[in-house]
């Protein structure tokens, strides 16, 4: 009796306690679930992208790509289905469509290496979306601003894209370019950096490649001195600029490093080299099919697109005549710097349209500066004029200068950044406009240029960097370029500028090629009714990991988290 009574007593004693953790694990999942309603209730919600509308941006379904040859890292889109899903829907959100224009092979945007197999390459879920549900009742949506909005058609389905034209304007889109009531619309440079499209990273360059030819070249020049020299020297991430102890000369001796778009194939460009005379022993090349064209009027050798080595070799040997073999020497290293144009790695060949040279870039590097003599220099060209930024540490002064102008259009003193190491130099022309920024800082005002009536120049050698005295090292080189907005169906805001009601918004994609937007739709317009929100964050992303079971390898969705980033 005693001993039951103890027994009794003992589990009495223990009762409250399990009952107290069981209620608290309980109240936590509870008031978990509660938070959880009412965060996406009355804060936010999560979406996840099934399309490449705005690739690279933001990613719908992909596969992400290594190159073999540089090992450079990219998207490759697998689903073109134009719709975002909530999540409560993406058990349904366009499956069907997962694999419409499906390609098997990808080109690498960085060293031009094409027939990458993407046979075995796994696909990824889209980028999920942390939307701010009530961003616009606020504030109005800005330009340039990223928005989720309903489908009219089907409430059930939303779409991400970015606004372009706000409540009462006229947009166009023209050359490329935004226009909004006449005036082209420039980007600041956080705009810039947000929606600007990779064209080269120095850091990833093909090893053992005889054919690969690097971008970034030292430029041979004359000095004063009658001597062919330059003090650029190649380093793995960059260049280092030293000047000449030895030849007091080498202090007022420009030395430059230039870009260069040299392509592996390909390419709709065409090339031309001086050639007095077809060699009689040759029989004359084909006049449409053929991959080298001569013009005996205008005694021009013209290939189209970049020459292959084989119909290069093929044409030397059929000739010893010395002039016919250097001009066909010439043109095939020559059509091999092609112009930049608005290639997306993340699309297939199906829906891309025929490639089209662009004029806006960016040119970032590292910058890193010994002592406080010489001067540095970035000069960009947009098919139209030259710009030149200049930096002189010995007078701690930073310059604009266009074209042969005998004074800069910009002058401003120089900030101390320089001195406490390394620093982000970022230069653009963009939109018409110039901006050149130290860790994001802008070093002077930027220029506002306008629309000229000559027309703009392919450009193949878009940027160079130079140095005058100075001792500077250059590292993480990279080439970037504008959207180019292309003409979609032609339905809006293309052909003439399209005018909005004061409750409407124009989108478009970062995609251009492939985004069906405002230039598309029956009504290009967005009622601010349909406005779901603003997306702020790229959260919970995933990547497919290898899983191996026995001879079997599957794959697990596993967290990825250098895909977490703010939306911009």
């Amino acid at each position: 009796m005693h001993q039951s009574s103890l027994q009794t007593d003992s589990s009495t004693e223990e009762v409250p306690e399990r009952t107290s953790l069981m209620r608290m694990v309980v109240e936590s999942v509870v008031a978990l679930a509660i938070a959880v309603i009412l965060f996406r209730t009355f804060e936010a919600e999560g979406y996840m992208i099934s399309t490449g509308s705005m690739a690279p941006s933001l990613l719908g379904y992909h596969k992400q790509v290594t190159c073999p040859r540089c090992d450079y890292s990219f998207t490759y889109g697998v689903a073109y289905d134009e719709s975002v899903s909530a999540n409560r829907f993406q058990g349904a959100s366009g499956e069907a469509d997962v694999n419409a224009g499906v390609g098997e092979y990808a080109t690498c945007p960085n060293c031009n290496t094409n027939s990458i197999d993407l046979t075995h390459v796994p696909r990824n879920e889209g980028d999920q979306l942390l939307v701010f549900k009530h961003a616009y009742y606020l504030k109005p949506p800005r330009r340039w601003e990223v928005v989720v909005f309903q489908n009219p058609i089907k409430p059930t389905q939303a779409y991400v894209k970015r606004i372009v034209g706000l409540p009462g304007e006229k947009v166009q889109v023209k050359q490329g370019d935004l226009y909004v009531n006449g005036e082209i619309q420039r980007k600041e440079l956080k705009t810039q950096r947000a929606v600007r499209q990779l064209v080269y990273d120095n850091r990833y360059q093909p090893q053992d490649d005889d054919f690969f030819q690097p971008r970034f070249i030292p430029m041979e020049q004359e000095d004063e001195a009658g001597g062919q020299g330059n003090h650029w020297s190649p380093r793995e991430r960059g260049f280092v600029h030293t000047a000449d102890q030895d030849n007091p000369l080498a202090e007022s001796h420009w030395s430059w490093v230039k870009y260069q778009h040299w392509i592996r194939q390909g390419g709709h460009h065409e090339t031309s080299v001086p050639l007095e005379a077809w060699p009689a022993e040759v029989d004359p090349p084909e006049p449409v099919i053929g991959a080298v064209h001569y013009d005996g009027q205008k005694q021009q050798l013209t290939c189209h697109g970049a020459l292959s080595p084989d119909d290069c070799q093929r044409w030397l040997n059929q000739s010893e005549d010395e002039e016919f073999r250097y001009a066909l020497a010439l043109l095939y290293e020559k059509s091999h710097v092609a112009p930049v144009v608005d290639d997306y790695a993340y699309n297939s060949g199906v829906e891309n349209q025929k490639a089209i040279p662009v004029h806006d870039f960016m040119f970032e590097c590292q910058l890193q500066v010994s002592g406080r003599e010489g001067v540095f220099a970035v000069e960009m060209q947009n098919g139209q004029h030259q710009f030149r930024t200049l930096i002189d540490f010995a007078q701690q002064q930073v310059s604009l200068w266009v074209d042969d102008q005998r004074q800069p259009l910009r002058s401003e003193p120089l900030h101390d950044a320089f001195r406490s190491g390394p620093v982000r130099l970022e230069m653009s022309v963009m939109d018409r406009q110039v901006l050149c920024a130290v860790d994001g800082k802008l070093l002077y005002q930027p220029l506002l240029f306008s629309e000229s009536a000559t027309p703009r120049k392919e450009i193949r050698e878009p940027v160079r960097f130079g140095c005058q005295g100075a001792r500077v090292q250059v590292a993480d080189l990279k080439l970037f370029r504008d959207i180019h907005y292309t003409r979609g169906k032609g339905l809006h805001g293309v052909e003439e500028p399209y005018e909005l009601d004061e409750r409407s918004y124009f989108v478009l994609g970062d995609n251009s090629p492939v985004s069906l937007d405002s230039r598309s739709w029956a009504d290009g317009k967005v009622d601010r009714k349909y406005l779901l929100g603003k997306p702020f964050l790229v959260h919970l992303p995933s990547r497919q990991g290898e899983v191996k079971f026995g001879n079997h390898i599957g794959h697990i969705r596993i967290p990825d988290f250098s895909r977490i980033r703010y939306i911009h």
